[in-house]
């Protein structure tokens, strides 16, 4: 998956055809102030721009008063910052959910498909490059430079079928916490807050065709999410703990210690247990990784039974066994055997 962190500092770069910068495409090709957006459209910018940098500026140039075109689908859900996850086979064998019918697309999609809808008068192209949907019409959402993007809910119907139902689940449960996710018309929800909430989602949910597959897709993916979530990897754990029939936790438990507040991301309070995911910052940074130790031992200190996982926790089926009879046994329950899957 591209991992490129994509920036919108300064003012958007004027895109234009050859014919309206009045000049000829070679001439474009041997300035380097001049960029090339897609086939016949160019912008002044120092750099070339990135995929999602080029998709913005596309869909800009793209809308006419008679035509309402915005990003959509994985492009729309990138450009909102939402995790797109990736289609881990073996984290569907080990959820029993289905792959995704277009599973094997969805790396192409991100790195070299731009997704946009129209609505209004028909938009239509042969760049293989471009992946155009007519909209739903549901209401527009900001996006940076003046970008205009389809409901999230709608991107995620969208991209349903390149997406497993736990990275749906994943990108539900960011939408959920992320404020930065706001719609173009102005609204009541207090600054700071996330605008979207469960209710909201329901309702944008109700409003689609209730027998479309990608529609289901997400109504599904909707009812496993779980306030607040701040990971994919969050979710992923958890979803593998109610897949073993063990209690769901509470997301991001809030634990007061002599030495400040400490949020737990799977947490069974009653029993003073919790289980929490160090990612790749716990292994790339060392000044993190000591203060997550000492942390760590203060909450012991307090009487928290902790697990600590890693990646290969959740991956491979011998250490995921270990660590669910490690909580069924904190928990006094027994997990349901882990089905046997290929890490």
């Amino acid at each position: 998956m591209d991992e490129t962190i994509t920036t919108y500092r300064g003012p958007r770069p004027t895109t234009n055809t050859p014919k309206a910068w009045e000049r000829r495409t070679q001439q474009l090709i041997r300035d380097p102030s001049m960029q090339r957006v897609a086939h016949g459209l160019w912008c002044r910018a120092d750099a070339p721009p990135d995929s999602l940098q080029r998709a913005v500026l596309l869909q800009r140039h793209l809308h006419r008063p008679d035509r309402l075109v915005r990003l959509t689908g994985i492009t729309a859900l990138q450009v909102m910052g939402v995790p797109i996850g990736s289609n881990y086979g073996w984290a569907n064998r080990a959820l029993r959910h289905p792959a995704p019918s277009r599973a094997g697309d969805l790396d192409r999609q991100l790195r070299d498909v731009t997704h946009l809808s129209w609505l209004g008068a028909r938009c239509q192209t042969r760049d293989p490059a471009l992946a155009l949907s007519k909209s739903y019409g549901m209401e527009s959402f900001a996006g940076p430079w003046g970008a205009t993007l389809v409901h999230p809910v709608e991107a995620l119907v969208v991209a349903a079928p390149f997406m497993s139902r736990w990275a749906l689940t994943a990108a539900l449960d960011a939408l959920l916490v992320d404020p930065h996710v706001q719609p173009v018309e102005p609204s009541t929800t207090p600054q700071g807050q996330p605008f979207l909430t469960a209710s909201r989602i329901h309702a944008t949910l109700e409003a689609l065709p209730p027998t479309s597959r990608a529609v289901v897709a997400v109504r599904k993916a909707m009812r496993a999410t779980l306030f607040p979530t701040f990971s994919p990897m969050e979710t992923l754990t958890r979803l593998m703990v109610v897949a073993a029939g063990l209690p769901s936790p509470v997301m991001n438990h809030r634990v007061h210690t002599p030495r400040g507040d400490s949020l737990l991301d799977l947490a069974w309070p009653a029993t003073m247990t919790a289980v929490e995911f160090n990612g790749r910052v716990h292994s790339q940074n060392h000044q993190a990784y000591k203060d997550e130790m000492y942390r760590n031992e203060v909450l012991r200190d307090l009487g928290w039974n902790l697990r600590i996982l890693v990646f290969d926790d959740l991956r491979d089926p011998h250490r995921a066994a270990a660590w669910l009879s490690w909580l069924g046994r904190q928990l006094g329950t027994t997990p349901r055997p882990v089905t046997p899957f290929r890490p």
